[in-house]
C-alpha cells in the first residue's frame, strides 16, 4: 500500500525531523529513510516489522524509536549504530535476547521499554547504558537479573513485573537514584540487605511474591508507597520466651509507618530481650 506520510516527509526535503507510520501492516520499511537526514523521532508500532533496514543506521540524529507491537524475536543490532538515540520501545515483540553489542552502542539511551515479550535473561553489558534512567521488563520470563545492572547510577525507575525472579542481587543497593521498584507477580522468597540502602527509594511494589518477612533495616526506608499484599507474611502471635539467659538468634515483628505490621527479622543477644515489652514489638517463636 502507498506510504503517503512517508512520500510527504521525502518531498518535503531532508529537514523532516518526525514520522509516523504506526498500523500499516508493514513487514518491512520502505526505502528512503537514508535520506532522512534530520529524522529525530520514528514511530514504527502496531505494524508486522520482523527486522529493520541496514539503511536505518543513517537515521544518525534519531532520539526517540518506537518499534512496539511487532514481531521482532531479538533486539535488532543495528541500533548500535543510533546514537542520538534517547528512548526506544520495543514492547509486544517476541523478543528472547539482547545482544551485548546493542548495550555499547546505546550509551545515551535514557529510556528502555521491553514489556511483554520472552527474555529470560539480560546480559551483563547492561551496565554499558550508563545513562539509562528508566527500565521496564514487566511480562518476560526473567529468573535473574544480573548484579551489573545496578551499576546504572542513573536508573529512577525499575519495573520487573510479572516475571519469574526468585531473587534479587545484593548489589541492589547501589541503586541510590532509584525512586520506584516494581517487583510484583514474582517467586521472590527473601529480599537482601542491599535493598535498605536505596535512599532515595520512594515506590516499593512487592506484591504477589512468596515474601515471609523483611530485612531489619526495612523500617529505615523512607518510602511513600509500599505494596506487599499476596505474600505468606508472618502473622502476629505474641508469646513468652521460656528460657531466659541462652545467647540465640530470635525473629520479632515491628510495626512499620507504612504497615500496620511489617515483619522484619532482629538479631536479639537473649531471651531476656525476647520478652521486653516495647510498643510494636512482637515476638515470634522459631523452632
Amino acid at each position: 500500500m502507498p506510504q503517503w506520510p512517508l512520500l510527504r516527509a521525502l518531498r518535503g526535503g531532508r529537514g523532516t525531523r518526525s514520522l509516523s507510520l504506526t498500523a500499516r501492516q508493514l513487514d518491512q520499511l520502505p526505502s528512503g529513510f537514508a535520506k532522512m537526514k534530520a529524522l529525530e523521532c520514528l514511530n514504527l508500532r502496531d505494524n508486522r516489522l520482523r527486522r529493520l533496514r541496514p539503511d536505518v543506521e543513517a537515521l544518525s540524529r534519531l532520539k526517540v524509536l518506537n518499534l512496539g507491537n511487532n514481531l521482532f524475536e531479538d533486539v535488532p543490532e543495528q541500533l548500535i549504530c543510533l546514537k542520538s538515540l534517547q528512548k526506544l520501545h520495543l514492547f509486544g515483540n517476541k523478543i528472547t535476547r539482547m545482544s551485548p553489542l546493542v548495550c555499547g552502542g546505546l550509551q545515551n539511551l535514557v529510556l528502555l521499554n521491553l514489556n511483554n515479550n520472552q527474555l529470560r535473561y539480560l546480559p551483563p553489558e547492561i551496565h554499558r547504558l550508563e545513562n539509562l534512567e528508566f527500565l521496564s521488563l514487566n511480562n518476560n520470563q526473567l529468573q535473574s537479573i544480573p548484579r551489573e545492572l545496578c551499576c546504572l547510577q542513573k536508573l529512577c525507575e525499575l519495573h520487573l513485573n510479572h516475571n519469574s525472579l526468585t531473587a534479587l542481587p545484593e548489589e541492589i543497593g547501589h541503586l541510590t537514584k532509584l525512586k520506584i521498584l516494581s517487583l510484583s507477580r514474582n517467586r521472590i522468597e527473601e529480599l537482601p540487605d542491599g535493598l535498605c540502602k536505596m535512599v532515595s527509594l520512594q515506590v516499593l511494589d512487592l506484591a504477589g511474591n512468596n515474601i515471609h518477612i523483611f530485612p531489619t533495616a526495612m523500617q529505615d526506608l523512607d518510602l511513600v508507597e509500599l505494596y506487599c499484599e499476596g505474600n505468606p507474611l508472618l502473622q502476629k502471635i505474641p508469646v513468652s520466651a521460656i528460657q531466659e539467659e541462652d545467647i540465640l538468634t530470635l525473629k520479632r515483628m515491628k510495626t512499620s509507618r507504612n504497615l500496620h505490621l511489617l515483619p522484619v527479622r532482629i538479631l536479639l543477644c537473649s531471651y531476656k530481650c525476647f520478652n521486653l515489652h516495647d510498643e510494636g514489638l512482637f515476638g515470634i517463636a522459631v523452632p
